[in-house]
């Protein structure tokens, strides 16, 4: 179906653009848009074939990846954990799986987060590694370095989970947690509580990156270039070391 929008190449789907879409799947694309940075993505033009799935899919992604902590009342709902562990989850997640989409564009989100935060050098050091993290224990946090080692077992196999690592994952979130203004004035019992949904929500954010790492392969949803609405290569080459983009590129070997 022929577009009047500007568009680069594709594999195996084309994603589709906005004036081909009705007005309310439309609204879902543009929603995804907004709340991700402004970047008009290949993400969101390939998921417009499903548009139930463009409609929810952005609300749902961010309750669990982009909220703060987000309270009703006194009751927590999301934002468990903080953006910095997840960002070196999805990647490490990705890395796995071999996702290049996931790869390079989290690569720039995680970048971007940190650099922000004035973390940029500590960045390139844990994203440079991270792929074989196990070999550079002094890189990461023993919090980093449990979680981490728990994402690689759940995403190649959840049942390598045994249940001593279980509790040394709960044992370093909750002397994590202790850190904290807020929950250390927790009980006990509201603490384990806590620790339970850092996990519930990890665990999650593992799961869906290896279902979304398998839709972008299998579909070869291609990364934005110079002939779609936004490019994405120069904000990766402007923001993500070379030395990391070269890695990214050994582990990918050309594959989508």
């Amino acid at each position: 179906m022929p577009t009047r929008d500007s568009q680069g190449t594709w594999t195996r789907l084309r994603p589709l653009q906005r004036d081909e879409l009705d007005p309310y799947t439309r609204a879902g694309m543009v929603m995804g848009e907004t709340t991700w940075g402004g970047f008009r993505t290949n993400l969101l033009k390939v998921m417009a074939y499903a548009p139930r799935l463009i409609q929810t899919e952005v609300e749902y992604c961010n309750t669990f990846i982009f909220d703060p902590p987000t309270f009703r009342g006194d009751v927590q709902e999301a934002g468990f954990n903080d953006r910095f562990i997840k960002e070196l989850v999805i990647s490490r997640t990705s890395l796995l799986n071999r996702s290049r989409y996931s790869i390079t564009h989290h690569g720039l989100i995680g970048m971007l987060l940190y650099g922000e935060a004035g973390r940029g050098d500590e960045a390139h050091t844990k994203y440079l590694h991270l792929h074989e993290h196990q070999e550079w224990p002094h890189v990461y946090t023993d919090r980093e370095r449990v979680v981490l080692d728990y994402t690689v077992k759940v995403a190649k196999d959840a049942h390598l989970v045994t249940d001593e690592e279980f509790a040394e994952l709960r044992r370093v979130l909750r002397k994590h947690n202790l850190q904290d203004a807020r929950l250390k004035a927790l009980s006990d019992e509201e603490m384990d509580r806590q620790v339970s949904s850092q996990i519930v929500e990890l665990t999650w954010l593992i799961g869906h990156f290896c279902l979304l790492n398998r839709w972008f392969t299998v579909l070869q949803v291609p990364e934005e270039g110079p002939d779609d609405e936004d490019n994405f290569g120069p904000l990766y080459e402007q923001f993500v070391p070379e030395d990391i983009r070269k890695r990214n590129e050994d582990i990918l070997r050309g594959l989508f």
